[in-house]
């Protein structure tokens, strides 16, 4: 981990954004949702930026969210959302820029014995699972398609189970934006239409006032209750991440609590079932670079794994010293770099907590490293 300078100055800012970021692609995130985002133009007073975007966020003014990019050192722009200025082009405005400082809180010692310290036993991702999937893995269209058969034998009527895409209606960005459920029992009353039940949507507050209107409209086409579900998948890093939903549109009869209490529970069961078929282990061993109280470096020359870990965030591993019981760590990916003999570079950084004899003994180990190599750059 690395202590953070920040510039808060609109001349320092200014000087960031024009020498370093313009025309850059940057990694964003907001409330678990991440993309690319390029910084293509620079407004007057040097603290307004616009950006183009390939996914529309529902982001609302005053929205934040972070922008990153690995330079150099590591540098973070921490955003306020102005406007939107085209389909895929945003105003926002740079509130604070943070760079990492050369100085490591706590030093890296490069292993000079080989075989002395190895990672192995990696579980790890098969599939990336994000919010802006744009193709449905195999494994989750497989998953999606049995368990909407499921709910059609609930229900008797034909739903919809897919993945958010572009283009569809303000309802179901406020779902997944939200994270809540969307419940109308009876559309055709302009009271379904208003909830104040923790977890579910106010239809008449979050997504469109006229529920009059709706319910005349319901009455006219026959609907008697909506549903909609998001899929929320938890990553890695234990972030949730609203892949999809599940649409119901019933005309035969109206939806029940235990109707729903029903589809949540199956849904959850398809999610563990997803997670549980993407997860892999590894038990090659692979060499440890150099190795701190907070992280690691080591080499990756496993064809599978060189080309899945850097699109991961984190992995599972077990940290063996020579002639040692493992430590077993869960460690967020923080950097990954390909070489030209195929071979990949991976910084970890660990996360979780440790036992007090887990952490003597880490630091014991840290000790001798330190003792017998050298200090990493």
């Amino acid at each position: 981990m690395r202590p953070m300078d920040q510039i808060t100055g609109k001349e320092q800012k200014h000087h960031v954004i024009l020498h370093y970021l313009m025309n850059q692609e940057m990694n964003s995130n907001w409330n678990g949702q991440t993309q690319t985002m390029t910084v293509t133009q620079e407004l007057p007073g040097g603290e307004e930026i616009v950006v183009d975007w390939s996914e529309v966020w529902p982001l609302t003014q005053g929205s934040t969210f972070i922008l990153s990019k690995l330079l150099a050192r590591y540098l973070e722009l921490h955003c306020t959302f102005i406007k939107q200025l085209s389909p895929h082009k945003i105003q926002i405005h740079v509130d604070k820029v943070l760079i990492a400082k050369k100085e490591r809180l706590n030093p890296r010692f490069t292993i000079t014995e080989e075989g002395l310290v190895n990672v192995t036993n990696i579980v790890s991702s098969k599939t990336i699972i994000e919010a802006n999937m744009f193709n449905i893995p195999t494994l989750v269209r497989v998953n999606f398609e049995d368990y909407r058969k499921r709910m059609v034998a609930r229900s008797g009527e034909q739903g919809t189970m897919d993945i958010f895409k572009s283009g569809l209606e303000r309802k179901f960005d406020v779902v997944k934006s939200s994270h809540k459920i969307l419940f109308i029992k009876d559309a055709t009353n302009s009271e379904s239409y208003r909830s104040d039940a923790e977890g579910f949507i106010n239809y008449e507050d979050e997504i469109d006032e006229q529920v009059e209107k709706l319910a005349m409209v319901a009455r006219d086409k026959k609907i008697k209750s909506e549903l909609i579900v998001p899929i929320l998948y938890k990553n890695e890093l234990e972030e949730i991440i609203p892949i999809g939903y599940y649409w119901l549109q019933t005309k035969e009869k109206f939806i029940t609590d235990d109707d729903l209490a029903f589809y949540q529970t199956q849904i959850a069961e398809m999610i563990e079932r997803i997670k549980d078929a993407n997860l892999m282990t590894t038990v090659e061993k692979f060499p440890v670079l150099d190795l701190s109280a907070t992280g690691l470096k080591l080499r990756i020359a496993n064809s599978s794994l060189v080309e899945t870990l850097p699109k991961q965030k984190g992995i599972l591993l077990e940290l063996v010293f020579k002639l040692q019981t493992p430590f077993r760590f869960f460690g967020k990916i923080a950097w990954a770099k390909k070489e030209d003999s195929g071979d990949l570079l991976v910084g970890v950084e660990f996360s979780g907590k440790r036992t007090y004899a887990e952490k003597v003994r880490f630091e014991e180990n840290i000790e001798i490293i330190k003792n017998n190599g050298k200090s990493a750059a």
